[in-house]
């Protein structure tokens, strides 16, 4: 689901950086996602190695090749989704980093209240409208 914050009013788009969860959520899946590519990279390539070293030393034969056989796909599957958990932690990472590059573009909801609050004052004293000019340069803040 895409959404238009341009379409928002500023305040709406504060209110949501500034009491949403932040981008901590976003670091720890990326940690996790790290974390579990690891573990089946270093699974993986442990299996490999012990299928390796069965199949080369100790145990020979047509058995031993079946084994093996039967075993290199779910190695294979292993390296894929290392690869896939991977690739899922540095797009949560970048997801986090894109988060706080807003976060920090972001007015903080007490500026924008105050700009509402002075905007209100200005109109509602703008008799003859000699506050106009300072109406539309409230208003451009905005």
């Amino acid at each position: 689901m895409a959404f238009d914050f341009g379409a928002l009013p500023p305040e709406v788009n504060s209110l949501r950086m500034y009491t949403g969860p932040g981008s901590g959520p976003m670091m720890a899946a990326a940690a996790a996602w790290n974390n579990l590519a690891a573990e089946l990279s270093t699974t993986a390539s442990a299996s490999q190695s012990v299928i390796s070293t069965l199949t080369g030393e100790e145990w020979l034969g047509p058995s031993s090749a079946a084994m093996a056989a039967a075993t290199a796909p779910y190695v294979g599957w292993m390296h894929t989704a290392a690869a896939a958990a991977q690739h899922a932690a540095s797009q949560a990472m970048a997801s986090a980093a894109a988060y706080e590059a807003a976060f920090t573009m972001t007015v903080p909801p007490p500026v924008i209240a105050a700009n509402r609050a002075q905007l209100a004052a200005l109109v509602a004293t703008n008799f003859l409208g000699q506050n106009t000019p300072a109406i539309a340069a409230t208003e451009a803040q905005y």
